[in-house]
């Protein structure tokens, strides 16, 4: 048995999503946009998500970038999709 720390439900991180996403820095719903799709993706394979911090820590900005261009994540909240790939780019090329 996994460490319940290793793991979240589905449930939870719609939760989560849904409590805090307005809030949210633009850096900070792209992660939480890909930690749904993540999560959705898990959850449709019969599988437990990481937590946040868990699937964060995995990731990068060209990580993001690919989910961006490839059409994975839904941006048009975000100032749509050339936008969040210019603020991407920019945090690469710091």
């Amino acid at each position: 048995m996994q460490n319940n720390s290793d793991w979240t439900t589905i449930e939870e991180v719609r939760g989560t999503i849904e409590n805090t996403y307005e809030g949210c820095q633009l850096r900070t719903k792209i992660e939480l946009k890909s930690w749904a799709h993540h999560s959705e993706n898990c959850h449709a394979n019969g599988e437990y998500p990481l937590p946040f911090l868990n699937y964060v820590a995995g990731m990068r900005d060209v990580d993001y970038l690919e989910q961006v261009k490839g059409n994975v994540l839904d941006c048009e909240d975000l100032g749509g999709k050339e936008d969040v790939i210019k603020y991407l780019m920019k945090r690469m090329n710091r």
